[in-house]
């Protein structure tokens, strides 16, 4: 009897044990799944809880920085771009410094005195449809560097480069397929670029006996697009990433600072020498001033016309970047002159991820899309808010919503 007893006590206490083992083996396999996503996020105790919290279900932050564009995949082209806005040769920079000056060195207004154009396009865009993204173009500010404009002679399209929208991703994959089958040739010279992709230079056709306009037509024309508010975050992680000095007055500001003004990089880049001496857009001998600002301005000029008018045929968007992809891909193969093998990208190969996506350890943009929700739970409506007036005209031209306002306590302000 006291045996029976014995060994029935025992099979209890082991089977406590296996259960208490079971348990904390549950408990580390979820820790590790979260840990890649609270790495991000450094050792603060509130941004964890937060992330946590949100973990459970996307909630107003997630759905912020993550819902795609509505103007996705398949569009329809009504219009050119003005060669104007993509000519190394011809863009005029003078608007764009003149309405940096008006709005940074001469404003007397108080406040966000920087968002004031962005500020009357979301009064100007309380239409709907065409006319709001026409009022909204109309009171962004101008572009402070040409549009990222490529073209593909071979298979006869044209990519409209939008900056931190994963543009690299679709062309390394082009380029990579073009090189595995001759198709183009990369130049010996570092700085001497390819054949794979060209920038569109319209004096440069224009000299060879092309029109660019005629090209613009009849080449199938694709860009990408990115939520707003994520691209927003990431440019702001990306600029400050690139600059050589990060002491005095190239601190880092805020991120609240940041939306309130977006062209805040830029204008501490170029005051306080924070770049230093680097590669990048514009002339490698003047600095790149315009680095930091064209990084994060609205992308809705550079896709349509001066009518407004769309002037594209496919809209790849970041939150579907490997579904979206292979639809362009398609739609270039049936579209590809005779004779040329059919492009295949395998499994898409994410370039150039933001510094918050690199350190969690994250493989796609649909794994990343709300990797910035943290910033904004920190931030709250004042943040959310401002950037909706700097990116009004995107708002307007690709269909997202202005949000509601931000859920109460959470925020610094």
């Amino acid at each position: 009897m006291l045996a029976g007893l014995l060994a029935a006590l025992l099979l209890v206490l082991s089977c406590s044990r296996q259960l208490t083992a079971l348990g904390r083996g549950v408990a580390a396999a979820s820790q590790q799944l979260r840990e890649p996503r609270l790495r991000a996020l450094g050792p603060g105790g509130r941004a964890r809880r937060q992330l946590l919290a949100a973990a459970k279900e996307p909630d107003y932050y997630d759905k912020l920085v993550s819902t795609p564009s509505k103007l996705a995949r398949q569009t329809k082209k009504e219009g050119v771009l003005p060669q104007s806005k993509y000519s190394m040769e011809n863009f005029d920079v003078l608007p764009f410094q003149t309405w940096l000056r008006e709005h940074t060195m001469l404003s007397l207004a108080s406040g966000n005195a920087a968002n004031a154009s962005a500020t009357a396009a979301a009064a100007a865009a309380a239409t709907s449809g065409t006319e709001a993204a026409a009022a909204a173009l109309r009171a962004a500010p101008p572009l402070s560097y040409i549009c990222g404009v490529w073209i593909n002679p071979t298979y006869k399209f044209i990519f409209i480069r939008n900056r931190k929208t994963a543009s690299s991703t679709f062309v390394t994959a082009i380029k990579k397929f073009m090189l595995a089958n001759h198709l183009c040739n990369v130049s010996a010279d570092p700085l001497g670029g390819n054949s794979c992709m060209l920038r569109m230079e319209p004096q440069e056709l224009l000299r060879g006996g092309a029109d660019p306009d005629t090209l613009w037509r009849s080449y199938l024309v694709l860009t990408s697009s990115r939520n707003p508010w994520a691209r927003a975050a990431s440019g702001y992680e990306f600029t400050h990433s690139k600059w050589a000095h990060r002491g005095g007055g190239c601190k880092q500001p805020s991120f609240l600072e940041f939306s309130r003004d977006p062209f805040l990089m830029g204008k501490l880049s170029n005051l306080f020498a924070c770049v230093g001496h680097r590669e990048g857009v514009g002339s490698r001998y003047e600095g790149h001033w315009n680095f930091d600002f064209c990084h994060v301005e609205p992308a809705a000029r550079c896709l349509v016309d001066e009518g407004g008018r769309l002037v594209v045929d496919f809209v790849i968007r970041y939150e579907h970047l490997e579904e979206d992809m292979r639809a362009a891909v398609e739609l270039i193969n049936e579209r590809r002159p005779e004779g040329l093998p059919a492009i295949t990208v395998g499994e898409v190969a994410w370039r150039n991820k933001g510094s918050a996506a690199a350190a969690s350890d994250l493989t796609s943009t649909a794994a990343a899309a709300t990797v910035y929700a943290p910033k904004y739970r920190a931030c709250g409506g004042a943040c959310v808010g401002a950037l909706a007036d700097f990116y009004a005209a995107d708002l307007a031209l690709f269909g997202w919503e202005r949000p509601g306002p931000a859920p109460e306590g959470e925020g610094e302000g």
